[in-house]
């Protein structure tokens, strides 16, 4: 997380905004409770077998060509971290990543130091999501695998990003 959410000061000292406003894919599972999974064809025409390859996808819409979208494939803009654990109330679940597959940030947080040490489920007979494998990616081209995947944090240093991310929570708006 280092890498792209930066923690310097912005000019003239404003607060940092913990992004560095690039676009990156982190591998995150497809949501089979994404309710646009379920919209009328008219909407929605693959249904269920929808894929959002983000970035790459909308610059291919577009009418860019291979050599432009290809590499961006999969990718969604880096989120800032200010105010990530912000809500109207504690009960109120948020959900994370470009789909909401992630209902805590202590899961986000557990996803980005373990998405590439457990196995897959999809090969397991007993399979637990977050505990012995992930689901395979959403879109599996243009995964970042320098900047997490395997972070080596133990159990205890979660829980401090975590508490740490719940501490940029001040109330700081983007907009002026």
């Amino acid at each position: 997380m280092r890498g792209v959410h930066p923690s310097k000061r912005g000019p003239k000292g404003t607060p940092p905004l913990f992004t560095d406003f690039t676009y990156d894919n982190l591998g995150v599972p497809k949501n089979p409770k994404n309710p646009f999974l379920s919209m009328p064809a008219q909407w929605n025409p693959e249904g269920a077998a929808y894929v959002d390859n983000g970035l790459g996808g909308y610059l291919k819409e577009a009418g860019y060509k291979p050599s432009q979208y290809e590499a961006e494939i999969g990718k969604f803009k880096v989120p800032t971290l200010r105010n990530v654990d912000k809500r109207p109330s504690l009960g109120f679940v948020k959900a994370f990543g470009h789909n909401g597959y992630f209902k805590s940030l202590k899961e986000i947080v557990h996803f980005y130091n373990t998405r590439d040490v457990h196995g897959r489920c999809e090969k397991l007979s007993d399979p637990r999501p977050g505990e012995n494998c992930w689901p395979e990616p959403e879109v599996s081209s243009n995964i970042n695998r320098e900047e997490l995947g395997n972070l080596g944090l133990t159990g205890k240093e979660e829980e401090a990003i975590v508490a740490f991310m719940g501490t940029l929570s001040d109330g700081y708006s983007m907009e002026k």
